[in-house]
């Protein structure tokens, strides 16, 4: 059973305190998921004020990104993906989604392919992502079903990811990102821009 600490200012070197709260943060995370997880409940796992957390890491979204070692923050890269012409947003997407995630050895990699197996990992992501990427869908796609559209663009590039970097099949593990770019981007425009799905 984990003990938590007497809350207060962590005296000595701030690179321990940072240790101590992503290391809290993962636990707490892995415990609660992501959207019942607090900052307050961090800070008290990892013995410091809660707003030494925030001092820290900011928003909650940042340090789930920090204390799995994940390489972007949807909601940030959604913001960087608002200024790109509609024209080339599709493909923008595709080379983001592949570059970040689809590396063998991603941490977030690691994190989808536990999300397959382990309830509490699936949770955690499948609460991160509505709360992170959904909520800022309509950003993105100018229609009323914009969440369910970014579901399914989303869904479609796990897919290709896990068959990419787990799985391994060839006729997508072997190609570069450029290629699956130029493959994946008509159907990621279709969910982006189509006026109907149906």
């Amino acid at each position: 059973m984990t003990v938590e600490r007497k809350p207060g200012r962590r005296p000595g070197d701030p690179a321990v305190t940072k240790k101590a709260i992503l290391e809290a943060a993962r636990e707490v995370f892995s415990e609660s998921g992501f959207e019942r997880a607090t900052i307050r409940a961090i800070g008290a796992r990892a013995g410091v004020d809660p707003a030494l957390v925030h001092h820290y890491f900011g928003s909650k979204h940042s340090l789930f990104v920090a204390s799995h070692q994940l390489p972007v923050d949807p909601a940030q890269l959604i913001a960087g993906l608002v200024t790109v012409p509609r024209d080339e947003l599709a493909g923008q997407i595709v080379r983001l989604y592949l570059t970040t995630f689809g590396s063998p050895g991603s941490p977030a990699l690691s994190l989808v392919r536990a999300a397959a197996t382990n309830e509490a990992a699936a949770r955690m992501l499948r609460e991160f992502i509505s709360d992170a990427l959904l909520q800022n869908a309509s950003s993105l796609v100018p229609y009323p079903d914009a969440r369910l559209r970014v579901v399914l663009l989303a869904s479609h590039l796990i897919g290709v990811v896990f068959a990419m970097a787990v799985i391994g099949l060839p006729e997508v593990a072997d190609r570069n990102v450029e290629e699956l770019v130029a493959l994946l981007s008509p159907m990621v425009d279709r969910y982006l821009n189509a006026p109907d799905l149906t």
